[in-house]
């Protein structure tokens, strides 16, 4: 009897051609998982596997084509959440192209995360957002165990005197650790020395990339899509979609130098191992030493130098002494000229280099009164200046970190300066936002 009735709900050549097809399918691209999945489903829905007396639609699977119970559990999943109507041959317009691991990956996803995954989003992207999902679920149910009443009798009391914490904005609080991570771009980005186009080129060249941040994601995309960033606050998940010139002026707004982050660790260790020194005034011996100098075994003494050092030189260094209480040892007086005359030799040996130096170095106090003159000329630059704060705070910060790059391998030394000077022409203008 039963035989008949299913006979009369499908036939046997119909049953023939879909295994016939199933099998083909199985060896096609990723696509047809939702046509596995289809067929898949008919046969469990109209019974067909009684036809030769398998117990069930798994048991089909398997003894047919070696599919496990998850397989063909997840073929048909596959085809109620990626076919058109949901029970469909046809895959629905916007997942066609994309990749067998993928799909599978997605089968999982929110049904509300979906929108975040395109066809340029990878297999490990779409597992990054699967993680944020699990620890949303794990924090979703903490807060529930936290809210039932024995537990909040049981939790200490939180003192009324205790200043209750702001919440920031997840959207700066995530663009800020992902410029911390890209501080090269984000000193570009902060300066405005870009543009919206090349942040999204620099950002996700191949179309699609993710940062996540705690239980906060954001997927960037080409220019044209922006990105979007899924969000978790007070017990809701919720996506809100950007343009890069928003991030662009976001990204102007934040403050990052008051944390330290636009300074590198690196960056303040060659600030304190190369920054230049000013040349020390003139001094004797006798200011730097509190007692007499005793040569050490084997140094050179005054009769070792009587060939070399002009008789009488010693003679006008204690003469310009006026003060008999100030007067040094002899041999102290003796061993300062030694010195000193060893380092004119040195640079007479070197005459083109010195040149340059002082050449370079008579340059230098025309950059000091133009420096110096910048307040006079200009004493209520602050009051009408036409730049905002953010603006000359981040101009500070390029200018300071070119600088110090430049500083520290010592190269291009012009232009190290001249990120000098336009430091201190700023500071000097602005005294109070530098600070």
């Amino acid at each position: 009897m039963r035989e008949t009735e299913l006979t009369e709900l499908a036939g046997q050549q119909e049953y023939e051609s879909l295994k016939e097809e199933l099998g083909r399918k199985l060896d096609e691209t990723s696509e047809n998982f939702v046509v596995i999945g289809y067929i898949l489903k008919q046969v469990r829905d109209k019974c067909m596997y009684l036809h030769e007396n398998f117990k069930d639609i798994n048991d089909f699977g398997l003894r047919v084509y070696g599919l496990s119970r998850a397989t063909v559990s997840r073929f048909m999943n596959i085809n109620t959440k990626f076919s058109i109507n949901g029970n469909s041959r046809e895959i629905k317009p916007e997942y066609k192209g994309y990749g067998r691991s993928k799909i599978q990956e997605m089968l999982n996803v929110d049904e509300c995360d979906m929108e975040l995954v395109t066809a340029e989003t990878t297999v490990e992207q779409v597992k990054e957002l699967k993680k944020v999902e699990k620890e949303q679920r794990q924090l979703e149910e903490k807060e529930r165990d936290e809210s039932l009443p024995l537990m909040q009798l049981s939790a200490p009391k939180e003192s009324a005197d205790k200043p209750v914490q702001e919440s920031r904005d997840p959207f700066e609080t995530l663009l800020e650790a992902f410029w911390k991570e890209n501080m090269e771009l984000y000193r570009s980005v902060a300066a405005g020395l870009t543009s919206p186009e090349i942040i999204a080129e620099e950002i996700s060249p191949s179309g699609s990339r993710t940062f996540r941040n705690g239980i906060n994601i954001i997927f960037f995309y080409e220019f044209d899509k922006g990105a979007k960033l899924r969000s978790y606050e007070k017990g809701q998940a919720s996506i809100t979609a950007y343009t890069y010139q928003e991030i662009m002026e976001k990204t102007q707004e934040l403050a990052m130098e008051e944390s330290g982050a636009v300074l590198p660790v690196e960056a303040e260790e060659q600030e304190t191992a190369y920054e230049p020194q000013a040349p020390d005034e003139p001094q004797t011996e006798l200011e730097e030493q509190e007692a007499p100098y005793t040569p050490i075994p084997g140094q050179t003494t005054v009769e070792d130098l009587e060939d070399v050092v002009p008789k009488g030189a010693e003679e006008p260094a204690a003469s310009q002494c006026t003060d008999t209480d100030d007067m040094p040892a002899s041999g102290n007086v003796v061993d300062a000229e030694y010195r000193e005359l060893d380092i004119e030799s040195a640079v007479e040996s070197q005459p083109e280099y010195s040149e340059q130096q002082l050449e370079y170095s008579e340059q230098q106090p025309e950059y000091s009164e133009q420096q110096l003159d910048i307040p006079e000329q200009q004493p209520d630059a602050e009051q009408t200046c036409i730049y905002t704060d953010i603006e000359i705070k981040n101009a500070i910060s390029y200018f300071d970190i070119e600088y110090l790059s430049r500083m520290g391998v010592q190269q291009d030394a012009i232009k190290c300066r001249n990120y000098k000077i336009a430091l201190e022409c700023i500071r000097r203008c602005y005294p109070s936002i530098a600070e």
